[in-house]
């Protein structure tokens, strides 16, 4: 089924409105039409075919979010190739792991990656794209270079759809993303042209997209979010995406501003750093219809913060293998809810809450929560055995997430299985307690887990950042939890940093954490 491919859906919109904006880049302010799209992605076609690039091979590469890496995409899909990208803020070793895994027959990146390209490319055909910088993404100098092909040549090709016939099965990868790692090691999931399309749809019918919509993609999109949260379904039904090269939350808000854009993705993490920037109520919102946030619990006080000038801040719920639609909690929904509440599932997806032997639990008992749909893919790459344990015959996704289903049929989810603490015989969400601390007004950043005790078993602890980089008074810390949380989900431990570490794609980095202050 070619049509559901996005190289044939891009030749489709090109052939509908060609002068539509389909893609902005903030960094250089340049346009790109439908048609544009079109040709680029026909250019770049011919030229990865013309370097023995066809169906069922892997490009893999470094990009921050930009025209060029659509171009890449979109023509991988016509060749019915998949591109992964990686995450660029992983080290050199972490890349390395990545890239064996993927296993390419092309590595394209940014010249501004040439350090970690250096050491990367190996004996693998490189294309760059742009400039060698003279540092390397950490900042380093660098004095390597990579043999690499200019990436400005594969624009010199025809870039007319005459004899190129877009391939690319249903089932077959379109894009190869990797879990956050946030738990453990990345997991490759390869994603078909089918999870991308019922994914698109799922967010077009259920968050109510047209092609009068403009996003701005803030979120990276080596990262399942920041490409179908309403990136690819905008390019799906003809509106305009505004790239983002990176988050800079000043910025954003300008961006939102100028070009009007009517619906946001960001996780919480950033919105956060949204609200904190200084006078940001002054930029005209007008057009700002719906901000959601997925990736972490979205906090009351980041709904009542939007929803102070009127506009619905919700929580979503998606793993990379599900590719990233599973729940989402309308706009009429928005500030009823709490916290922890993700919404219903889309329209094409199904889902459960079962016990430990499978058994489907009543509403308001919490057991793991499963997913099947056909935006769900099919396993891990290179993981039989990690395939096996997570995903059914009968096509049930295990999330490895604790949560509940209310008599009407919201989901609320708690955090993972695995992060389940139990004090004293009774189970704590690091989630609930995180909830709590984040509504003290000098709480910026906080992850909650248990740690090993004699007399209880575990024990709460919390690391938490402030917003005034000191610590908090513990008794007055304890007064504050007193009517918010049952005394056994207190934390009887607590360290302050002055920042959480995180992942690429902004979430908070939990194994870090655990590494450094909960397996001493």
């Amino acid at each position: 089924m070619r049509q559901a491919n996005f190289g044939y859906i891009v030749r489709k919109k090109s052939y509908y409105d060609p002068e539509k904006v389909a893609i902005v880049e903030q960094a250089t302010r340049e346009e790109y039409t439908y048609g544009d799209l079109e040709r680029r992605s026909n250019s770049v076609a011919r030229a990865l075919a013309d370097r023995g690039v066809g169906e069922g091979d892997r490009v893999c590469g470094l990009f921050r979010n930009s025209v060029e890496f659509f171009d890449l995409f979109f023509a991988t899909c016509k060749l019915g190739a998949a591109v992964a990208p990686f995450n660029y803020r992983l080290a050199v070793d972490e890349l390395g792991y990545l890239k064996r895994d993927v296993d390419p027959d092309l590595f394209v990146y940014e010249g501004v990656f040439e350090g970690k390209a250096a050491a990367l490319a190996g004996d693998v055909p490189a294309v760059r794209i742009g400039e060698a910088g003279g540092e390397d993404a950490d900042g380093e100098p660098t004095g390597e270079r990579v043999d690499a092909e200019d990436w400005s040549a594969f624009y010199e090709y025809d870039g007319s759809e005459d004899g190129l016939e877009v391939a690319g099965g249903f089932e077959e990868p379109a894009i190869v993303l990797y879990t956050s790692g946030s738990t453990g090691r990345p997991k490759g999931v390869p994603i078909s042209h089918r999870n991308l399309f019922f994914s698109s749809v799922s967010y077009l019918v259920d968050t109510e997209l047209d092609s009068d919509d403009v996003t701005v993609t803030s979120s990276p999109i080596f990262h399942v979010g920041g490409l179908n949260i309403f990136t690819l379904p905008l390019i799906h039904t003809g509106g305009t995406v505004v790239l983002q090269q990176e988050f800079e939350p000043a910025e954003t808000w300008e961006i939102l501003e100028a070009y009007d854009v009517t619906e946001l993705f960001a996780i919480p993490t950033m919105l956060n750093a949204m609200i904190g920037v200084e006078g940001w109520r002054d930029h005209d919102l007008s057009s700002l219809e719906l901000v959601v946030g997925g990736g972490e619990p979205v906090p009351s006080e980041l709904k009542e913060a939007f929803g102070s000038i009127g506009v619905p801040c919700v929580a979503a719920y998606g793993l990379t293998e599900t590719t990233d639609g599973s729940l989402v909690l309308r706009p009429e929904h928005a500030m009823a809810k709490g916290p922890k509440c993700n919404g219903k599932t889309f329209t094409h997806v199904d889902a459960k809450v079962v016990d430990e032997d499978g058994n489907e639990l009543p509403p308001g008992e919490a057991g793991e929560l499963l997913h099947r749909g056909p935006m769900v893919a099919d396993g891990y790459l290179g993981r039989p055995d990690e395939t096996e344990a997570a995903f059914t015959d009968d096509g049930w996704l295990h999330t490895g997430d604790i949560a509940e289903v209310d008599k009407d049929g919201f989901y609320h989810v708690h955090g993972r299985m695995d992060d389940m603490i139990i004090t004293g015989g009774e189970n704590v969400y690091p989630s609930e307690v995180e909830e709590a601390l984040y509504s003290h007004p000098d709480v910026s950043e906080v992850i909650v887990f248990g740690v090993p005790d004699e007399d209880w078993g575990e024990v709460v602890k919390a690391v938490i950042a402030t917003t005034h980089g000191g610590e908090l008074d513990h008794e007055e810390l304890r007064a504050f939890l007193a009517d918010r949380l049952a005394r056994f989900k207190h934390p009887r431990e607590v360290a302050y940093v002055e920042e959480l570490p995180k992942s690429g794609t902004g979430k908070v980095e939990r194994s870090a954490v655990l590494d450094r202050y909960g397996r001493e």
